[in-house]
């Protein structure tokens, strides 16, 4: 059965993925965050905690303004088509 995504709720799609892109952004972040420690010395709290903060923030407004585009292509071109079936209960493991 083909099915297609016809809208995605902007804030909760966004709430959503940004979670997922934090699992994956957070180590780079850290990794800038310990070079620039090694390489002055020094790396306030305010630092550390403002690069995280600035991460989901732009994460966030980012996805939901891609969500945006995507709810307007969508509603003018079509959205993604997906297929999808039902599974038995001894294909559930």
């Amino acid at each position: 059965m083909n099915q297609e995504i016809a809208y995605l709720h902007p804030v909760k799609t966004a709430r959503a993925l940004v979670l997922v892109y934090l699992c994956f952004s957070l180590p780079i972040v850290s990794l800038g965050l310990f070079v620039t420690f090694i390489r002055y010395g020094d790396l306030p709290a305010i630092t550390v905690f403002s690069a995280i903060i600035l991460n989901a923030l732009i994460g966030f407004g980012l996805l939901w303004l891609a969500c945006k585009a995507y709810n307007w292509v969508a509603a003018r071109f079509g959205g993604i088509e997906v297929h999808v079936r039902e599974l038995s209960p001894e294909d559930d493991r």
